[in-house]
């Protein structure tokens, strides 16, 4: 089971009143939600200042809510991770245990599709990641294992694929796009996440979802 997170949050500022609390929250939200539409389409390098425009504020608004930039995208970043863990024990908790590794893998491929931001840091292995990542990260990897583990005693994996084989497969929905003037269309991706999951089955194989890739029109 996922380990249950900690909640942080800021203390209000001393004499502040209700209205200027709801204020303040109301920016905060506003920047996490300037921010995920930030780093998906752009990925971390982004600034203060286009992260408080997009959001309708002044950047020093932001510095005033979260201290740093970099602050505020670990806030993002760490509710992404979140979301994954929910999914995560969803998918756990489905009866069928081939359905919760490929909704799973599915869900994660998408979640790197979706933010450019969070494959990013899910790539990232430069640096030790914060003590929150790390424990979300782990939370994660241990999903994945129970996941595949799953699977694996109802004689539906190959004896050679390991849960680590899945976290990597899992990002082979980045750049699937386009390839010597062949077009994967919108959700090519899907298919080719469908394929290499077939390719882990001990038996039998999946109808794959939508057209298949075409000639892109000169």
């Amino acid at each position: 089971m996922i380990a249950a997170r900690s909640e942080s949050r800021m203390p209000s500022a001393p004499g502040a009143t209700s209205e200027g609390r709801a204020d303040a929250q109301r920016n905060r939200r506003r920047l996490i939600a300037a921010t995920r539409e930030a780093i998906a389409a752009r990925g971390l390098d982004v600034s203060a200042l286009d992260i408080a425009k997009a959001a309708g504020l002044g950047v020093g608004t932001l510095y005033r809510r979260f201290g740093t930039k970099e602050a505020l995208l670990d806030a993002v970043v760490l509710s992404l991770y979140d979301e994954l863990c929910d999914t995560a024990q969803a998918c756990m908790e489905r009866p069928d245990p081939w359905d919760g590794l490929t909704t799973f893998m599915m869900e994660l491929a998408g979640a790197h599709r979706d933010s450019r931001g969070l494959a990013e840091v899910t790539a990232a292995c430069e640096s030790p990641p914060s003590a929150e990542l790390a424990e979300r990260t782990a939370a994660l990897q241990d999903a994945v294992i129970h996941l595949t583990e799953r699977v694996r005693a109802a004689g539906m994996l190959r004896s050679d694929v390991t849960w680590q084989d899945i976290i990597i497969c899992s990002r082979a929905s980045l750049d699937t796009d386009h390839c010597l003037g062949i077009d994967a269309g919108p959700d090519g991706w899907r298919r080719v996440i469908t394929i290499l999951l077939d390719g882990m089955r001990a038996s039998g194989h999946t109808t794959l979802e939508g057209p298949g890739p075409q000639i892109r029109a000169q």
